[in-house]
């Protein structure tokens, strides 16, 4: 059977990549009135009529991001081999300091401690039953039902677990891609960044499904692919590093954290994201190298916001929360001190999620709020119902939200700064705001509303009932399942994206789910003191 043409969009042949049918996955896209000019959202499968755009700005280039774009710079593939290199030495440097070899940074790692008020607010919850249970391993199979919808069955195994299919899954669906066969072999990429999760023992053809995705022919002939390719070889030097001086030290890191300066916490942190290849493709297509790279920093505490309880006793030194210098200068993690560098992180996602949100980086970053609820990994509503009654309840209007750069929020200490400014594109902070009214008023599906309703309401209906109730959770996590490969496949990608990313946005500075499960984390059983969070051989 030929090949479809790669740049028609809603083709719904039967074809396959080495086998996995890809008919579900090439959904007729379409287009509604969403706050953003149109002239700035490529077409979903942006194939169609590219090299006729090469001459055109079609993606602006951003005020801001200034170190970030020094440490970026042209956001070429030699460009990511140096930042990798200068983090992997310091991971080198750092774990050096546990076996005082001739490589260690005797300052690199400092012990950590919760305040007596936090170790007692814990003790107290513990007592009362609201113990959080160990992270999961996130190796569970996608429903049937989701399979379904998508036509996924025959996929590899290690692309239909919750974890991976709503992970760099939905974000492969919300970016699109040259065509629908680059855009899978672009997620068979990504499954690199679940050699953190251990998948490689797990699912022994993981690395063997990893080099069929970069050694792809026809993904390595559209625009990117081949650099693509290439950075996703130099993230996995990364992880691989990563991985084997954790291996090697796991006994004595418990209790440990990484203390560095502000320009290294943003190159180590691009690393830390593993997603290398989608960094340079989107980069080589034209979009600004300092914003790909403020958004991929996002990804750590994006991602650490809700381990950092785990990660202060596991054996995780590279947890962004626990690196800042308002943690490392004393070694002890007071409430006050994990509000501040909340808020300026949060501070720092804001522009992202509200005004970039449809550039490709920024809506990996808004999936990362239904990854953590979906991937059968990280609880994060019971996180959130365990840590609802410490989130600040005030401070929802338009005038409370703001945004800063990483360099405004954090000084060269990589210390909080303080420093944040009205965010241009705020909404009125109801739980269902004026801005998704109004985008929900222009919309004809009964699906996007059922969306918005799993995404925001439901979590906060039931953190707020303070009732710890797993099969409630279990139901809420597969109906947000379900719901976004539904609304994909009615191709409401864009509407989709946005909702998520606005969701991610209240999720952090609205009602603040994000700050009720960095709470709740802080609740963790204990399980892993010592242990690595990931599949181990």
């Amino acid at each position: 059977m030929s090949e479809p043409d790669p740049t028609s969009e809603g083709n719904t042949e039967p074809y396959t990549w080495n086998g996995s049918t890809l008919c579900g996955i090439s959904p007729k896209v379409t287009y509604c009135n969403v706050p953003l000019p149109s002239n700035n959202i490529p077409a979903y499968f942006w194939g169609n009529g590219y090299f006729k755009h090469l001459s055109r700005n079609l993606f602006p280039m951003h005020t801001g991001y200034n170190e970030a774009r020094e440490i970026i710079g042209k956001g070429d593939v030699e460009s990511l081999e140096k930042i990798t290199r200068q983090s992997m030495e310091f991971l080198t440097g750092a774990f050096g300091t546990l076996c005082n070899s001739a490589s260690c940074n005797e300052t690199a790692l400092i012990r950590l401690n919760l305040s007596a008020e936090l170790q007692d607010w814990r003790d107290q919850q513990h007592k009362l039953g609201r113990v959080l249970p160990p992270k999961g391993t996130g190796l569970k199979r996608a429903s049937p039902r989701v399979l379904e919808i998508l036509h996924a069955a025959d996929w590899p195994e290690a692309l239909i677990t919750n974890n991976a299919l709503f992970g760099c899954g939905i974000a492969s669906l919300l970016l699109g891609a040259y065509d629908v066969h680059t855009m899978f072999s672009n997620y068979v990429t990504d499954m690199a960044f679940y050699h953190e999760h251990g998948y490689q023992y797990a699912f022994p053809d993981l690395d063997r499904l990893i080099s069929q995705g970069t050694s792809d022919v026809h993904a390595c002939q559209t625009p990117g692919g081949i650099e693509r390719r290439a950075a996703v070889q130099v993230g996995i030097k990364y992880i691989k590093h990563k991985i084997a001086l954790e291996q090697a030290h796991k006994a004595s890191l418990a209790g440990y954290s990484a203390r560095l300066d502000r320009r290294m916490a943003q190159t180590v942190s691009l690393c830390e994201c593993s997603l290398l290849g989608m960094a340079e493709e989107t980069i080589v297509r034209g979009f600004d190298p300092a914003g790909v790279m403020s958004d991929l920093v996002f990804g750590s505490p994006g991602t650490d916001v809700v381990d950092v309880g785990g990660d202060l006793v596991n054996s995780e030194i590279m947890n962004s929360f626990l690196n800042t210098a308002d943690i490392t200068e004393t070694g002890v993690v007071t409430e006050e001190r994990l509000r501040r560098v909340y808020d300026a992180y949060a501070h720092t996602g804001a522009r992202m999620l509200t005004e970039r949100w449809a550039e490709p980086t920024a809506r990996m970053c808004a999936a990362l709020y239904t990854w953590h609820i979906q991937n059968d990994r990280n609880m994060f509503l019971r996180r959130a119902i365990l840590g609802w009654p410490k989130v600040r309840k005030g401070g929802r209007s338009a005038d409370d939200q703001r945004e800063a750069d990483f360099d405004e929020a954090f000084d060269e200490r990589y210390h909080t700064t303080g420093f944040s400014r009205p965010l241009r594109n705020a909404c009125n902070g109801e739980d269902t705001c004026d801005v998704v009214d109004r985008f929900l008023a222009n919309t004809k599906s009964s699906l996007l509303p059922q969306l918005w309703e799993a995404l925001v309401i439901d979590p906060l209906r039931y953190v707020r009932k303070g009732t710890v109730d797993r099969g409630i959770e279990e139901r809420m996590e597969e109906s947000l399942r379900i719901l976004m490969v539904s609304v994909y496949s009615e191709g409401l990608v864009l509407e989709m994206v946005w909702l998520i990313a606005h969701a991610n946005h209240h999720a952090w500075q609205v009602n603040r789910l994000f700050e009720a499960a960095m709470f709740g984390s802080l609740l963790d059983s204990g399980a892993l003191v010592g242990k690595l969070d990931r599949v181990e051989s």
